[in-house]
């Protein structure tokens, strides 16, 4: 059986790592030059640079050790340290009462505190976590935080109005305040909560090197990691595909058949595939985010936080990241970088900003937060992320659902994977959706699930903790 699989990110590799370990005939297309999709890792002049905040941490014990032999000492234990910096303020995240009050902030604690108050005594109207992202997040946390921080932060990191995205992703994703554990103790609930998730694994050449490395172990194992290589459509022949046609980075195009297909694409992405011309993925939105990649001389070390989240319209940035918190060999010895990430639309006035107007809007943001880094800046440079969220509006999952079922008309199809489910997923999850189906696969006794759902978006264990990884 010959195993074609779209995509070289997480899901993708993972799946071709586990069929190439049973001796499938597998080979992975990748559209860019180098593995890893979301999770890829950028290195110039001695610096390396994410596209974005990733880490490796799972509770599935066999990945872990997985991913531990195949990279051996190149694996780091890392802690995680953030805040939520705004330009006359700063709170450790998640919030801490103890911070709070340290901070002088004492009135912005107790409009915390009462909003969650009226949340859980059912003083609130919106009690139920369902609905709007908004209506989760006050449903659980109270309007005052969500005011405060979550509204002006998800409003600037997606681009939209809250209440019009969706609330099914907000569980994984954002940690309890832990003064909310303090809160439930007092008045007798239980004090246990979804928490911050401060350790984790880290390779020492960036989260771009676990993918790296897996690429090449796939091909020590016998299987086939084309980079470079555009998947354009997918052959059809009596109801199945038989190949997908690609274009490689000369114009060159070729025909890579197969016997069963995994895609990891975008999901409108691969029913254009299928046929361009009743795409019924259409309406299905990405959230951009363009990377600025700010080298620095003279500074050692920018803050102990690894990420610090920036709510403030007054600056254009969602998160200032300092790579080298992350691993040591980020930044040449004596000196550090930092990666500011800027939401945005393919093609929309930041996205085709030069590097100079950008930086310069940059700084002056940095500035206002505290951090002077203009005579610092020994390079700068862009990296780019076109689908880097799935844009998770309230209507967006009858759209997600057209679309796959019209990949599921074609039995050796499957679409799996952060952008082939159109779900907003964590690393870990998409490896084990990698996983389980290749396993499926090669065992077409067991348990064959029937649908891409049962791959476990929405059932696999969760780290939580992160707003946006």
């Amino acid at each position: 059986m010959r195993v074609v699989i779209i995509g070289g990110g997480p899901c993708g590799l993972t799946a071709a790592w586990e069929l190439a370990k049973n001796g499938a005939n597998v080979t992975v297309v990748e559209k860019d030059s180098s593995l890893g999709g979301l999770c890829k890792t950028v290195r110039r002049d001695g610096y390396q640079f994410d596209l974005g905040g990733h880490r490796f941490i799972s509770r599935d014990h066999e990945l872990v050790e997985d991913i531990k032999e195949l990279m051996g000492p190149r694996l780091l234990a890392r802690s995680r340290r953030s805040c939520i910096l705004f330009p006359d303020r700063r709170f450790e995240y998640p919030l801490n009462m103890m911070d709070v009050l340290k901070n002088g902030a004492i009135g912005t604690n107790l409009r915390f505190a009462l909003g969650y108050v009226a949340t859980i005594s059912g003083l609130s109207r919106s009690l139920s976590p369902v609905g709007s992202f908004q209506q989760w997040v006050e449903a659980k946390y109270g309007k005052p935080l969500y005011h405060e921080f979550f509204g002006p932060y998800t409003r600037k990191l997606w681009g939209v109005d809250p209440a019009t995205l969706s609330g099914e992703w907000a569980a994984s994703r954002i940690p309890a305040p832990r003064f909310i554990d303090t809160l439930r103790k007092s008045i007798g609930l239980s004090g246990t909560t979804k928490t911050h998730a401060a350790s984790y694994l880290y390779p020492v050449g960036g989260i771009g090197e676990m993918f790296e490395t897996m690429g090449a172990r796939i091909e020590t194992l016998g299987g086939k990691v084309i980079t470079g290589a555009d998947a354009g459509s997918l052959v059809m022949r009596d109801g199945r595909a038989v190949a997908i046609r690609v274009t490689d980075s000369g114009g060159g195009a070729m025909d890579i058949e197969g016997d069963t297909f995994l895609s990891t694409a975008p999901l409108n992405r691969l029913a254009d595939m299928i046929d361009p011309t009743a795409n019924p993925g259409t309406g299905l939105g990405h959230r951009s985010l363009r990377f600025l990649n700010i080298m620095l001389d003279g500074i050692e070390d920018l803050s102990p936080y690894t990420w610090q989240y920036t709510p403030s319209p007054q600056v254009i940035m969602t998160r200032v990241q300092e790579p080298k918190r992350r691993s040591p060999h980020s930044a040449p010895e004596g000196r550090t970088s930092v990666m500011l990430e800027i939401p945005c639309r393919k093609d929309d006035d930041v996205w085709n900003m030069p590097d100079g107007q950008l930086q310069d809007r940059a700084l002056e943001g940095m500035s206002r937060l505290g951090y002077r880094l203009g005579p610092h800046v020994s390079g700068v440079f862009s990296t780019y992320a076109e689908h880097a969220y799935p844009l998770l509006t309230i209507q967006a999952a009858a759209l997600r659902h057209a679309a796959l079922l019209s990949a599921r008309q074609y039995p050796n199809v499957t679409s799996l994977g952060r952008q082939g489910l159109f779900r907003y997923i964590f690393m870990d999850e998409a490896m084990l959706m990698g996983r389980q189906w290749a396993r499926n696969l090669m065992n077409p006794n067991g348990h064959n699930p029937a649908h891409e759902e049962d791959y476990g978006a929405g059932s696999l264990l969760r780290e939580s903790g992160s707003i946006a990884v």
